[in-house]
């Protein structure tokens, strides 16, 4: 469910890339179908009419940043797109219990020992600051903030998903 990966990044210079821009909100997407889309609700892409796979254009504020670097550095070894940060705190502490299409490789920027993760009942943490984890979220899963400090995560999907979201729209009809 939940497999820790070689790769190391620099969780401050992450922050930093994100915290300079001023852009606040619970989800900052670092990349999207035209390079300039930074926030979209959450949910279900599907209902928006959009595949996440499209999602591989960095955002403009982002380009030639260290996040652009990890971004480019992931897409290389995995074949990622819809990079985010995302945030949960005390106005917003987690999320519906879901699948997704595709899994998601984190890197945890800040965290606590109350940020935990729910896959199939199970509960997960992510604990060290930089490392990269990949999540098995086609599993039933949330992510929860139950602690007194924020926590924040840079996100990205695997690629894939376009199969996926065709058989998805055919199930459905």
């Amino acid at each position: 469910m939940l497999e820790k990966l070689e790769q190391r990044y620099d969780a401050k210079r992450l922050l930093h890339c994100l915290l300079d821009l001023e852009l606040t909100g619970q989800q900052i997407h670092t990349s999207s179908p035209d390079g300039e889309t930074y926030f979209l609700p959450s949910g279900d892409l599907f209902k928006q009419n959009l595949n996440q796979d499209d999602f591989t254009e960095v955002n403009t504020l982002f380009k030639d940043t260290y996040v652009d670097e990890v971004y480019q550095d992931l897409d290389d070894l995995y074949g990622v797109c819809r990079g985010r940060f995302m945030w949960l705190g005390p106005e917003f502490r987690g999320y519906s219990y879901h699948y997704d299409l595709t899994d998601r490789i984190h890197i945890p920027i800040l965290t606590n020992e109350d940020s935990i993760f729910l896959v199939n009942d199970t509960v997960l943490r992510m604990p060290d600051v930089g490392c990269t984890y990949r999540l098995k979220t086609t599993l039933k899963h949330t992510a929860i903030n139950l602690g007194k400090e924020d926590r924040l995560h840079f996100t990205v999907c695997l690629r894939g998903a376009a199969n996926l979201t065709d058989f998805y729209k055919r199930m459905v009809q």
